[in-house]
């Protein structure tokens, strides 16, 4: 099985399986140059169908020679791509890689071989989200694409996968629908793509409103809004972790707000103060969409009634729960 030109000998079979591993990579963009330096090999081409594949020799990777053979495999099974998706994954813990700040995916890229990449939706902590659309469905859906170093061994993106899935009954959350790694800049890339909702984010929203902000009954239509919809979250004993305008799509506004909230995080600690914060976040909700800090002073009571001057601790003992926000607005009448 050794090539012929090799200058040190034999392949090992270790060499060769690394070898073969790289060269299964289906999930090459089809569009866009593919190329990865492996201790064993040179993976380079257009696209996943043609791929040059150079192994190179123990004196060429030690700087003392320059011989090197091709070693085509083609691709057999769906057991090789995985078994490559795991030999690239051990291989890149033993690899120091610079850590990603943006992907700046182009529209038009191609991911998976599956989805073409329609427009970037915005980023954060943990990685980007962009809209894409199915190749051969068209169909519109979210993919959230991790930044390796904030989704060490997979942990970030399978906590938020599990997480959407539990809740998937609850309608304010978005639906979870597959997981695909793909080779980003020499790393794989860990994409969990969702259904893509159609609206606007809370804070374009508030931006269009006179002001900048909304009128007091506005409001409270939409912290009801969404402590109906986290309560749901809640009884699953579950979080949202970060909530903010920047992560609450609006999708339709009229007798009442029709919600969705994005990025669900997954803190270390009790999910009792989770779910605490949670009510904080929805307090801050609040009182930024009735204007902040500059027109606080002019708020009517029942609205400083539950923004208590946004302190955790007051906050907190008068609704203790998201369940006592809920019957405190059920029950709050006008003067």
């Amino acid at each position: 099985m050794s090539p012929a030109g090799n200058p040190s000998g034999p392949v090992t079979r270790e060499q060769a399986e690394h070898l073969r591993a790289i060269e299964l990579n289906q999930c090459a963009e089809s569009c866009h140059t593919f190329e990865f330096n492996h201790p064993f090999a040179i993976v380079e081409g257009p696209n996943a169908d043609n791929i040059r594949f150079t192994a190179v020799s123990e004196s060429r990777r030690s700087g003392t020679g320059s011989n090197r053979w091709r070693w085509p495999f083609p691709p057999r099974s769906e057991a090789d791509v995985s078994r490559f998706l795991q030999l690239f994954w051990n291989y890149n813990k033993d690899v120091k890689q610079k850590p990603i700040q943006s992907f700046d995916l182009k529209p038009g890229r191609i991911l998976a071989r599956k989805y073409e990449v329609v427009d970037r939706l915005g980023g954060g902590w943990e990685g980007e989200v962009y809209k894409i659309r199915e190749k051969n469905t068209h169909i519109e859906r979210a993919a959230k694409l991790f930044f390796p170093h904030r989704n060490i061994g997979n942990k970030t993106a399978k906590a938020y996968a599990q997480k959407l899935h539990k809740l998937r009954r609850c309608p304010i959350v978005i639906h979870y629908h597959t997981e695909e790694i793909i080779p980003l800049r020499r790393q794989l890339i860990t994409v969990l793509v969702s259904e893509y909702v159609e609206g606007e984010l809370l804070t374009t929203f508030l931006k269009r409103q006179p002001g900048g902000r909304l009128h007091a009954t506005q409001a409270i239509h939409l912290l009801y809004a969404l402590v109906s919809g986290l309560e749901c979250v809640h009884q699953a004993r579950e979080y949202h972790g970060d909530l903010h305008s920047d992560n609450i799509i609006v999708e339709r506004y009229g007798l009442e707000f029709h919600l969705k909230i994005l990025d669900l995080f997954h803190w270390p600690g009790q999910k009792r103060a989770g779910m605490q914060d949670d009510i904080c976040f929805l307090v801050r909700i609040l009182y930024d969409a009735l204007g902040g800090a500059r027109l606080y002073s002019r708020q009517p009571k029942e609205i400083k009634h539950i923004c208590l001057g946004l302190k955790r601790s007051l906050i907190i003992k008068r609704f203790p729960t998201i369940m006592h926000l809920r019957q405190y607005l059920e029950a709050l009448r006008w003067e």
